[in-house]
């Protein structure tokens, strides 16, 4: 709590269109403490009427408390870290709960009457070919969830499948594959892809991670958290020590200064593109300049430059939208803006 008024004092005119619970597995906390955190945020910011509010959870953590609680506190968003709806994979994966779990945890979710559903899946996962891959989406449409995060599994260092790489990995190739097979099947099922990983029936895009990925400022509140925010036409970067205790007996007042950074136009300009070249809908010039501070002149070389090699394509009213082969090869599109 001590942390969100902190925050309150330096953002006091901030007006909170979302709120986002999530890292970790904040379900762990009863209804009841989400409650007091809703009631303090509310306290200490202005908060939008229909301000989206999302709790992560993964499905094999809910046996604990009802949805229905957490519902009636203030969470109208969930999303379920499902993964995969194969016992396999999720035994691959390490995941704790099983498909049962997934089951059981989103019929409640359903009747918990929730303004939205986010089901979390992964593909290019070991062993996975394009069948199962496949049956993992239509398991996530037969559902209803209105939206579907669908992500390819990626090695992160410090984490066990990077220290012991799993065998019969799909290949780039194979991944490719699922990926035209499954968005095919999302897009005839009535899913809108908006970003590169993100689909949703109509109305139900995830207004925090729009915010995110078009360059807006977000707040950090809790261990390990990161935020960014304008002051005086500048960007700045900050977070809060991800060490639990070290945050718990920190003073938080002082942790407004804790990894604080002021951004180069480089570093914005990078992130910038890192973010809305994410988005179907792309960026107006206007939006860049807006957003960054920083004149449209200075990245519109390499724009023209994508836009020949057909990577990105420039529509009416000064908008720039990837194409089919820059979501493909967005890695590559991105890294063109690494150093300008």
């Amino acid at each position: 709590m001590n942390d969100i008024r902190a925050e309150a004092e330096r953002f006091s005119t901030a007006k909170l269109r979302t709120i986002f619970i999530g890292g970790g597995t904040p379900s762990l906390f009863n209804p009841n403490e989400i409650e007091k955190i809703l009631q303090c945020v509310k306290e200490n910011f202005f908060v939008n009427e229909h301000c989206e509010i999302t709790m992560e959870a993964n499905p094999g953590s809910m046996e604990h408390y009802k949805l229905s609680d957490y519902q009636e506190v203030g969470i109208n968003r969930l999303s379920l870290g499902v993964q995969s709806f194969n016992k396999r994979s999720l035994e691959l994966l390490g995941r704790l709960h099983s498909v049962d779990d997934v089951y059981s945890v989103y019929e409640k979710a359903v009747l918990a009457d929730f303004n939205s559903i986010n089901i979390d899946l992964m593909y290019g996962l070991p062993e996975q070919n394009i069948e199962m891959a496949v049956n993992d989406i239509k398991a996530a449409v037969n559902l209803q969830a209105q939206h579907i995060s669908y992500y390819q599994l990626t090695i992160e260092p410090n984490t066990q499948f990077y220290n012991k790489k799993p065998e019969n990995m799909p290949t780039s190739d194979d991944n490719f594959a699922i990926q035209e097979k499954c968005f095919s099947f999302l897009s005839n099922a009535g899913y809108t892809r908006y970003e590169i990983s993100a689909f949703t029936m109509a109305g139900y895009e995830c207004q925090h991670n729009l915010n995110y990925w078009r360059y807006g400022d977000y707040i950090a509140v809790g261990a390990g958290a990161h935020g960014k925010y304008r002051y005086e036409n500048q960007i700045k970067r900050y977070q809060k020590p991800a060490n639990p205790i070290l945050y718990m007996e920190g003073n938080y007042k002082k942790f407004k200064e804790y990894k604080l950074v002021t951004l180069e136009n480089s570093d914005i300009i990078f992130e910038y593109m890192l973010n809305n070249l994410r988005l179907i809908s792309g960026f107006t010039e206007n939006h860049f300049e807006i957003s960054t501070g920083i004149s449209f002149k200075r990245i519109e070389e390499k724009l023209y430059k994508l836009n020949e090699l057909g990577m990105i394509k420039k529509l009416p009213d000064s908008h720039w939208r990837p194409t089919a082969l820059g979501f493909r090869f967005l890695d590559d599109m991105q890294v063109e803006f690494l150093s300008i």
